[in-house]
């Protein structure tokens, strides 16, 4: 009754924010209701290891990419979202999910998407509040949130995390493009790797110990657009184990500091595109690591330049009366050790802690932490050899759309907290090599600007599943459920 009670309160509110805006100020408040089934590929078992053991019955467990990645594509069953702006000069937002827990929704055998015990609910919120001021060169953006900076979701920069807790300048002047994106990562350690933080050498560190339980990835794009095609050059800093300072991130110095003194580690991207025909895009991003020179070498001391690439190709296909087709493929390939590196703070990685009340204390395999680490880079990590296809219909009415995904998916058993020096001295897809192919498909219908409907279903033909020789398997999965959002957000003075 009192979840009936809120619901009205909100329905009244956002219905009077959209009545009394003012020339200038605008405010929004609003439900959304989402309910149904939910499948997805995850991986074959929940946690893959246990990351660290509190005392006998209490643990911290790590949950394989896979699971993680598709977790945070699942729709939270009930959002508050919250919005407010100064023109088109300000604007802020936050959304204030219930979500299942990861567990809860993993161990379902139908993967619903809604829960009504407590325990099933999912401790890790909100996953987006941020503010932002825009202006005629771009804007500046401040908050939880995930930031937009490549042509494709399978971009090996920045394309792995589900959100950062960052602060994001985009400055577009003439054709000069630049970005710099400052981001907080979690520098939580288990007792092992904290081990290894004060006990793993850097040549050129020279005997110094950066230790300090602090972790942030500088990124700066530098770059022009011509209309007819860019270029860009990425510059990543990820300062670990040491008080960020302002030399480190200073927005006008190029080359930070990227001598490898022992808590720095650095990587350079290129990124160019094309756009020979209208609505069509081809682009291209080559990334490299641990980029080796004499300086600062040691004899004997064997150095490995790490590499990614990534190559693809978008159209928009204007249908008339009929609406577009929108298509993207895109080819990736990353070396064993990208993202990787042996001093844990110095791992390209966005570690998220997911806290849990799934599990009842007292029991044997008590745990109330689940780490996943998300790639700074390639969303599947590294040792991977990819090729994506996607195409998306959206009819004229825009009444509803539907979305086909398939993949040919291949990787090696490197993954991003194996062994840096031997997945150092592999080749790609070495080891026990695992082999996907996937076919997704999801449309949506909407009845109203109130209320819609989803289907889809998803098929994975597996070889090697989870690295394991001979694990060959079938898995299919099916999506259907509805949405309901209590109000559109009102229009703006201008009436966009």
């Amino acid at each position: 009754m009192r979840l009936v009670f809120f619901l009205i309160f909100l329905l009244f509110f956002s219905q009077a924010s959209a009545e009394n805006l003012t020339e200038n100020i605008g405010s929004f408040a609003g439900v959304e209701i989402n309910a149904g089934v939910w499948g997805a590929p995850a991986a074959g078992f929940f946690a893959i290891d246990t990351m660290e053991k509190f005392s006998k019955n209490w643990m911290a467990l790590r949950v394989p990419l896979e699971t993680a990645r598709y977790f945070e594509t699942l729709e939270p069953f009930f959002i508050l979202k919250l919005g407010a702006n100064y023109r088109d000069d300000f604007l802020i937002y936050a959304e204030f999910p219930l979500r299942r827990d990861i567990e809860a929704w993993y161990r379902d055998p139908y993967k619903r998407t809604y829960t009504f015990a407590a325990s099933e609910l999912d401790l890790n919120v909100p996953t987006e509040a941020w503010g932002q001021w825009n202006n005629p060169a771009g804007f500046v953006k401040f908050g939880r949130f995930k930031p937009e900076i490549s042509p494709t979701p399978n971009s090996i920069i920045l394309g792995g995390a589900p959100h950062h807790d960052a602060i994001h300048w985009k400055f577009n002047a003439g054709v000069a493009r630049y970005d710099l994106l400052l981001i907080s990562l979690s520098s939580w350690l288990s007792e092992d790797e904290k081990k290894e933080q004060h006990n793993v050498q850097i040549p050129n560190a020279r005997n110094r110990i950066y230790e300090e339980p602090t972790k942030n990835l500088l990124l700066h794009k530098v770059g022009i657009d011509g209309g007819f095609g860019y270029f860009s050059i990425i510059e990543q800093s990820l300062i670990g184990g040491k008080n960020l300072e302002f030399r480190d991130f200073s927005p006008f110095v190029a080359w930070h500091n990227n001598f490898s003194y022992g808590y720095s580690k650095m990587s350079v991207a290129l990124e160019a595109g094309l756009r020979p025909i209208k609505k069509s895009e081809f682009y291209w991003q080559f990334a490299m690591e641990d980029i080796q020179s004499p300086v600062g070498e040691v004899e004997g001391d064997k150095g490995y330049t790490t590499l990614a690439f990534l190559a693809g190709y978008k159209q928009k296909i204007p249908l008339g009366i009929y609406g577009d087709i929108e298509s993207r493929i895109d080819a990736v390939r990353t070396d064993p050790q990208f993202n990787n590196n042996k001093v844990p703070l110095q791992k390209m990685t966005s570690r998220k802690v997911y806290n849990s009340n799934f599990r009842e204390q007292g029991k044997p395999n008590f745990a109330d932490m689940y780490i996943v680490d998300y790639p700074l880079g390639y969303r599947r990590g590294p040792d991977a050899v990819d090729l994506w296809w996607n195409i998306k219909y959206i009819p004229a009415s825009k009444k509803f759309n539907a979305e086909l995904e398939t993949a040919y998916l291949r990787q090696g058993d490197c993954e991003i907290y194996s062994d840096h020096q031997e997945c150092s001295e592999r080749k790609v897809l070495g080891g026990i090599e695992e082999k996907l192919f996937l076919l997704d498909l999801l449309a949506n219908y909407f009845y109203n600007e109130y209320v819609g409907i989803y289907a889809g279903a998803g098929f994975q033909n597996a070889k090697n599943r989870d690295n394991i020789e001979g694990n060959n398997r079938n898995d299919a999965w099916v999506r259907i459920g509805f949405r309901i959002h209590s109000l559109a957000p009102p229009k703006k003075a201008d009436g966009s």
